[in-house]
């Protein structure tokens, strides 16, 4: 997950959170992250090992004298069938050496088996020279001759190279496959079915073959290695793409809402009836969308300021209070649901109606900063700051955009301003001691934080956050008695579920006790993204890897941006593809474990 706009930023500020991340990490971290690396150093040693032993031995066979091209005349006159039929097997391997690939099967079947290699390496050798010369259709032609005579997983693999100099990848997979059947860790082979497979667009095969390879070179092979972070990216990019273009827009969990609610001091002023006539009717709806936007009723909430709007542009606005308000609100739930272009058009009706209607500059600006247009973002900025100079909100906000700048001396001194303009407003002092902590000004850190708790003792974010940064400095146990206060003074809250989780697993490796609690962050909220990709992980290092990939689609259907959909299908796919190599290659997992190496 990445850090956007407002308290985006908030809510991901602790590296607790970020060891989550599934952004920016290369392949090898994924593909890391699904087998112990002992088990894979374990697993390339015992295939350098057997493949070792096997090359030895085609070494010593190899370094046998040739058999003379003649029969030997018998030592003896009563020489037995045996010798009879070699002497004759001998004699048809003279006569055919030149051109063994004319031989019908039923001469090659006479053959004994030494004869029969002996013809198929001297085809194999032939197509070689013809490869090398790059006259693919003679090289294929003596391959396919050389296979009648033994079926040697190399013949197969050396074929496949020709067709894909031809792009015929089709049959280059026929042949890997062929080759793999007779021999599954053949390395060239898979990373030449690999490309076959990216180049056909088969994403999700080739990146398991890429896969594979690295496993059985211990991530040695540089080739395989790159290839798997390309194919991952392709298959994860189209995916996601696809997944955004046909998908609804649909507000995410409702932690991820209030989190974001929390970085405003509040949705909006209610509408105030006044010299004693009624509210309009655009205005109700505005008050009671407020109302269940508070009480976490986000989809009513909703459907009250859709209805608002309706009547704001059934009366054009004529007697309407709150006519800013109500398209900025509905705005925001566009943001929220990153129907991003509506989102934007709200937001400008909001500004023509009231130019400095400071909120919506502020949500443009977390919508631009969703974009990673930080350009725009500080003009919105600075735009909000002409309209109201002394609003702490804008100031916070400005924090924010300096804190993803790693500015941290500038978002501590915005931070520091918006707290002195409204004293009450919390977010800015969890931020301000969010950022002491990364510069290591800890003691200024804890001071800030024990200022915030004593000012809001019954804040539970404000404990949530406070433990997240007490982890990130290793004090765990003290971080874990912040978490159950933050649960103690909201239950519905389900960061601090999730967070102490973490902090119990990493520290102690209670995994019962860490799933206990992750589960109660699901109840709570049940598309909570953070509980789910714990859980994802904690599943992944017990070796639950089924269960572990359920949770992973499941954050991919929750993604809220393609970015953080790409992040998810990249982990998701990487630890399938590892979970597959464990079930067809159980033998290599049973020999290390078994200390059969």
């Amino acid at each position: 997950m990445t850090d956007n706009a407002g308290d985006k930023a908030v809510q991901k500020s602790a590296s607790m959170l970020e060891k989550l991340n599934l952004n920016e990490r290369s392949w090898k971290f994924y593909a890391a992250a699904s087998i112990p690396p002992a088990l894979v150093a374990g697993l390339a040693l015992w295939y350098y090992s057997s493949r070792s032993s096997e090359s030895t031995k085609k070494d010593d066979k190899k370094k046998r004298p040739r058999k003379g091209k003649k029969a030997k005349k018998s030592k003896s006159a009563d020489d037995s069938a045996e010798e009879k039929s070699a002497a004759a097997s001998t004699a048809s391997l003279d006569a055919n050496l030149e051109a063994p690939e004319s031989m019908t099967d039923a001469q090659i079947d006479a053959l004994n088996q030494e004869a029969q290699a002996e013809l198929a390496q001297s085809l194999k050798s032939r197509g070689n020279k013809f490869f090398q010369a790059k006259r693919y259709e003679k090289a294929i032609e003596l391959y396919t001759q050389a296979l009648r005579f033994a079926k040697d997983p190399v013949f197969y693999s050396n074929r496949a190279a020709c067709y894909a100099a031809s792009s015929d990848h089709e049959k280059v997979i026929q042949d890997c496959t062929s080759a793999l059947e007779l021999e599954s860790r053949y390395v060239k082979a898979l990373i030449r079915r690999a490309q076959a497979f990216e180049s056909t667009e088969k994403f999700r095969d080739s990146l398991y073959d890429f896969t594979t390879a690295c496993i059985l070179e211990d991530f040695g092979n540089n080739l395989a290695a790159t290839s798997a972070e390309r194919v991952l990216k392709k298959l994860a990019e189209a995916e996601a793409h696809e997944r955004v273009e046909k998908r609804s827009p649909r507000l995410p969990s409702k932690s991820f809402i209030s989190g974001y609610l929390n970085s405003f001091r509040n949705s909006g002023e209610e509408a105030v009836a006044t010299d004693g006539e009624n509210l309009s009717e655009a205005d109700a709806l505005f008050n009671e969308a407020l109302s269940f936007t508070a009480l976490q009723e986000y989809s009513q909430a909703i459907d009250s300021v859709e209805k608002a709007v309706a009547a704001v542009e059934k009366t054009d606005g004529s007697g309407v209070q709150r006519v800013a308000d109500i398209y900025s609100l509905r705005g925001m739930f566009n943001f929220l649901k990153s129907n991003l272009d509506q989102a934007l058009e709200d937001l400008n009706k909001a500004l023509v109606v009231e130019p400095n209607h400071v909120r919506s500059y502020l949500r443009k600006a977390n919508l631009f900063t969703e974009k990673k247009d930080l350009e725009e973002v500080l003009s919105l900025l600075d735009q909000a700051h002409k309209a109201d100079s002394e609003n702490a909100e804008t100031f916070f906000q400005q924090g924010q955009v300096h804190f993803l700048k790693q500015e941290f001396e500038a978002a501590s001194n915005d931070y520091k301003r918006a707290a002195e303009l409204d004293p009450d407003f919390v977010y800015p002092r969890i931020q301000l001691g969010v950022v002491q902590f990364k510069v290591g000004k800890i003691e200024e850190a804890m001071a800030t934080f024990d200022e915030a708790m004593k000012k809001f003792p019954t804040r539970s974010d404000l404990y949530n956050y406070y433990g997240e940064v007490l982890a990130e400095q290793g004090g765990y146990d003290s971080a874990i008695g912040a978490f159950e206060k933050a649960i103690e003074l909201d239950s519905t809250n389900p960061l601090p579920y999730v967070n102490q989780a973490i902090s119990l697993f990493q520290t102690s490796g209670q995994p019962d006790r860490a799933l206990t609690l992750i589960r109660e962050a699901l109840k709570v909220d049940p598309e909570c993204e953070l509980a789910v990709a714990a859980l994802s992980q904690i599943y992944l290092q017990m070796g639950m890897f089924e269960e572990s990939l359920a949770m992973l689609r499941r954050a991919v259907d929750l993604a809220k941006s393609e970015e953080e959909m790409i992040s998810a299908i990249t982990f998701r796919e990487t630890t399938a593809a590892q979970f597959r190599f464990m079930k067809e290659h159980p033998e290599l997992l049973s020999k290390m474990m078994g200390g059969g190496m």
